[in-house]
């Protein structure tokens, strides 16, 4: 064997499972990140455990992530033709920094009596979906309707999981408006 090629075997170890070497120019072997592994040698990635996921653009030394808990404690109130909804942050982020709410509306059909979309004419402020803070305020619904409110925790992670989605519900009846 000559020397270069003894050179080449030092700084270029097989990586044992468990540990992986993302790019041949990396000299050394890494551990796998939290909730991943590897199960041959000379791996080049980690795979994420069960239940846990890594976006594309999650760098490979990040710990595998999962989707976040439903928030909590949600509330109502009702004002003629609006609500102000409120709730707190789930209990478990999935172990990301990066949780956003959606609201989901649905209201009973005066016609059919089963729920549809709440429709265009409901204006949520700030908006619907992406919501970093935990409460909005919902405008211009119909007078003596009841209605329901998702309002579903994500993060990176979660579109991988779809349709499984976390979620609190809180049904309301608006007033008259005036009354």
């Amino acid at each position: 064997m000559c020397v270069a090629e003894t050179e080449t075997k030092v700084l270029h170890e097989v990586c044992k499972p468990g540990f992986y070497r993302s790019a041949l120019q990396t000299k050394s072997c890494s551990k796998c990140p939290p909730r991943s592994y590897t199960k041959v040698e000379a791996s080049t990635s980690c795979q994420c455990e069960q239940g846990y996921y890594r976006t594309e653009t999650d760098p490979a030394n990040m710990a595998c992530t999962k989707p976040p808990s439903a928030p909590r404690n949600a509330i109502s109130n009702v004002n003629e033709t609006s609500v102000f909804l409120e709730w707190s942050a789930p209990e478990e982020t999935g172990g990301r920094k990066d949780v956003r709410y959606n609201i989901v509306c649905s209201k009973i059909s005066t016609e059919s009596g089963q729920y549809e979309p709440c429709g265009s004419h409901v204006r949520y402020l700030p908006q619907r979906t992406g919501l970093r803070n935990t409460s909005i305020m919902v405008m211009d619904l119909l007078a003596h309707t009841n209605y329901t409110f998702e309002v579903e925790a994500v993060n990176g992670v979660s579109e991988l999981t779809a349709p499984l989605r976390q979620y609190v519900s809180l049904n309301v009846t608006t007033n008259q408006a005036g009354e």
